[in-house]
């Protein structure tokens, strides 16, 4: 089959003569189009340790075609989309409900940005569904980073009428803006340095800052919400953000550091902000099979409208060009197109 692989860092090689995955039980699915996030983008930059030996296929926000299943819940020639990995459903974290910090989690077969993938019969019935002819393939691909800002806010402990404060502007910060105000908050605001992403995050009903030209974001903030945020999102991965969010916080507000940081990286902590003011330190990473349910629901429903935040899409042929304008400020989501089959 043919596949975009990681081969060094910054490389994406394309080869016509990979291997198919075995297939023996579950589902196998022609990929149709595969999601080109951060986490791509860190470890083919070597910044972030590959999970399998190199070269690698990548990606894994995909949907695309079941050409073969043992599974009831899907037939050949269903359009699918299904997250990457679930839980094992009986360890610790599993059984209270903490699926997303379970340590034998069920992965599908190899990554996104080849021809076919696999998926095990349990991992396609807890964390795919199917997409109705008016999903398109873009929206169920983008339904794995949906769930992760569901379990975000969820654990946030969000409520209808509570503010949140967004620091980034990238498409995992647009989409806690798309989301927030889906579930009913008063006000979204974002502070984002780059023009294009703060104009973008405006377009969707977000107040906007530029943090290099406001001395207090704080007060700014502050000043639109109260008594500060209820949610502060950190969706930016530095320890800056981190620390802006510290100085942004209001009584009450629940800082989630969502944007995954380097391994050593600290913030300093005034503790007089957890003891006296009850502010509450949080992060989640990845989602659960109900967060995954949640998000799909959400798609099927045209609750959220994800196409817009697609900006680019490239044929897998051009998989380098694609992983150089995700880098880019203009790139929100860019999507890697299996077209050709």
């Amino acid at each position: 089959m043919k596949a975009a692989l990681y081969t060094k860092p910054n490389t994406i090689e394309v080869r016509n003569d990979v291997t198919d995955p075995d297939f023996l039980e579950g589902v196998m699915v022609r990929v149709k189009t595969t999601g080109f996030c951060a986490t791509d983008v860190k470890m083919i930059k070597g910044l972030k340790k590959s999970f399998r030996p190199l070269p690698l296929i990548f990606g894994h926000e995909f949907a695309g075609e079941v050409v073969k299943s043992t599974v009831t819940k899907y037939v050949e020639g269903d359009r699918v989309a299904i997250a990457p990995f679930a839980g094992c459903g009986v360890c610790r974290f599993c059984l209270r409900g903490d699926e997303h910090l379970c340590r034998n989690r069920m992965l599908f077969s190899n990554g996104s940005t080849a021809e076919y993938t696999v998926v095990g019969p349990e991992l396609a019935v807890k964390a795919g569904w199917k997409l109705p002819v008016d999903v398109t393939w873009e929206e169920g691909a983008l339904t794995e980073p949906l769930a992760c800002v569901v379990l975000s806010l969820r654990a946030c402990d969000f409520r209808p009428g509570d503010s949140v404060l967004v620091l980034g502007g990238g498409v995992m910060g647009l989409l806690h803006v798309l989301l927030a105000k889906a579930w009913g908050a008063r006000r979204v605001m974002v502070s984002e340095p780059g023009r294009f992403r703060r104009e973008f995050a405006a377009t969707l009903g977000a107040d906007v800052v530029d943090p290099t030209n406001c001395p207090d974001v704080g007060s700014w903030a502050r000043d639109l919400s109260g008594e500060g945020p209820d949610i502060i999102v950190v969706a930016a991965g530095s320890a800056e953000v981190g620390n802006a969010a510290l100085q942004v916080a209001g009584r009450g507000s629940r800082i989630q550091f969502f944007g995954g940081m380097p391994s050593g990286t600290t913030v300093a902590v005034d503790t007089g902000l957890i003891h006296y003011s009850g502010v509450t330190l949080l992060g989640t990473s990845g989602f659960r099979s109900v967060d995954v349910q949640s998000a799909a629901d959400m798609i099927r429903d045209h609750a959220v409208d994800l196409k817009q935040l697609v900006t680019h899409r490239f044929p897998v042929e051009e998989a380098q060009t694609a992983f150089e304008t995700t880098q880019k400020e203009e790139a929100l989501r860019v999507m890697v197109e299996n077209t050709g089959w």
